[in-house]
């Protein structure tokens, strides 16, 4: 390696990474690197739901630029703890093409960081992930810090269902609610209830938006009697995933009885009418991303000083 050759380091700042899910694909906000011919680069976490442990990818991504230019790396990705020491480490090297991908494909299990000893490594929820890259060919004595910020969205929405003459339906008819939000990261549902063969059996069933990201939600539903009071009231999750050819259709747990409404009628069906209270919490992704400062040095430019701290007693 040469003595002297750009350096490059990029920290990503994940915020609400301990909400992450086993299905998620993180990808940072885009950096430019000028020492390295302005060509443009992400890094991307990816995991492994289907492993037992959920194993961590983590790589190193140059965009699709369009600059004829190979660059020989050097490059090392951790992730930070709180004291700003790594506690998962890789180095490699490679050549990168425009569209090239590379890194560790095992970077780590994610119960490392969301386990026992996340309290070190995420500071409030926030993972800190880092790139180094060195290239190994020219004679730059330039180095450059960037930080870049990432947050995880949790949606939250709540309305209410009234289903009329709720006495007199019967197996097979069908009461559907389509319930279409204005946020890009919140998909359209439609809900649709009806009656088991039984005629006892109350059943909800809930469909997502075919066009909708992988997501997980959460659902709270309570039946509001006649006092406002939920009477009964029933939480599950579900996890949608997106790319499925066939429709997924979320059969959320039966908790409610006809007969037994009917029954206490003037309590949970006042004006023949079933009123249910429907809390959404949805998992959404990543909601915002951006770059937050650049900051460059000459290495004759960077100093390092090392000072004593003494004890200082606070009644003094």
């Amino acid at each position: 390696m040469a003595e002297k050759s750009a350096l490059f380091e990029f920290y990503w700042k994940i915020e609400n990474f301990s909400h992450c899910l086993p299905w998620m694909k993180l990808k940072s906000p885009s950096f430019v690197v000028d020492s390295f011919q302005n060509t443009r680069w992400f890094l991307l976490i990816r995991f492994r739901g289907d492993l037992d442990p959920i194993s961590v990818s983590f790589e190193l991504c140059r965009e699709n630029d369009e600059i004829p230019l190979i660059i020989d790396l050097k490059y090392e990705l951790s992730f930070l703890g709180k004291n700003g020491e790594p506690f998962a480490k890789k180095t490699s090297k490679g050549l990168f093409s425009s569209g090239d991908i590379a890194g560790f494909s095992q970077f780590s299990e994610l119960n490392e960081t969301l386990g026992p000893k996340s309290d070190d490594r995420l500071s409030e929820g926030t993972l800190t992930a880092c790139c180094l890259m060195r290239r190994l060919e020219g004679d730059s004595s330039e180095y450059t810090r960037c930080l870049g910020r990432s947050r995880l969205g949790l949606e939250r929405s709540s309305f209410l269902w009234l289903v009329n003459e709720f006495s007199v339906l019967q197996p097979g008819q069908k009461k559907t609610l389509l319930v279409e939000t204005t946020s890009t990261n919140i998909p359209s549902v439609s809900m649709t209830l009806f009656l088991e063969e039984d005629g006892d059996s109350i059943r909800i069933q809930i469909v997502e938006d075919d066009n909708c990201e992988s997501n997980m939600c959460r659902c709270e539903i309570s039946l509001v009697d006649a006092e406002e009071n939920a009477a009964f009231s029933k939480r599950d999750i579900y996890w949608f995933r997106s790319g499925r050819k066939d429709k997924q259709v979320w059969d959320f747990p039966i908790f409610l009885r006809k007969c037994e409404l009917v029954a206490k009628g003037k309590l949970y069906l006042p004006n023949d009418t079933l009123k249910l209270r429907c809390e959404w919490k949805i998992d959404s992704g990543i909601v915002y991303s951006r770059i937050e400062s650049y900051s460059k040095y000459l290495f004759s430019e960077m100093q390092s000083i090392m000072i004593t701290m003494e004890s200082v007693n606070y009644d003094e």
